[in-house]
């Protein structure tokens, strides 16, 4: 699967803002990466999958947010033959936000229900054994 990660600028930032955005794109460019099968393409076309940074929140102020426990939230818009999901993920005890985006990406391109994105953990990892991959139908 290729992928075009990309983010547009943001008018009006401080340097602080604009270095936590380059920071979660470049971590997830190499979540990504890391993905067997997985190749992020530098170009938009041809690709099979776009994914976009729409935003990237800390929850506490200042330059110190992340070495302090600060939490960062990632929105993300994923694109596919006009098919659009978004995403927000966020950091977890032992799980960036990252990297939980990279699992939930590579789940939505394999076709998997969207309830199925919402694991803390990597269920693909165990195949079988999340209950929450089971379909269910509502009468």
């Amino acid at each position: 699967m290729t992928v075009y990660l990309f983010m547009h600028p943001l008018g009006d930032t401080s340097n602080a803002v604009a270095l936590t955005r380059l920071q979660a794109l470049g971590a997830l460019r190499d979540e990504l990466a890391s993905l067997p099968g997985v190749h992020v393409s530098p170009v938009p076309h041809p690709t099979d999958l776009e994914v976009e940074i729409l935003n990237v929140v800390v929850t506490e102020e200042g330059p110190r947010a992340f070495r302090s426990g600060g939490q960062r939230i990632l929105v993300i818009r994923l694109a596919r033959n006009g098919e659009r999901l978004d995403l927000v993920c966020s950091d977890a005890v032992q799980v960036s936000a990252e990297r939980q985006a990279a699992r939930r990406i590579r789940r939505w391109a394999a076709g998997e229900q969207p309830h199925a994105l919402t694991a803390p953990d990597d269920p693909s990892d165990r195949p079988g054994e999340d209950p929450r991959s089971e379909t269910r139908k509502v009468a």
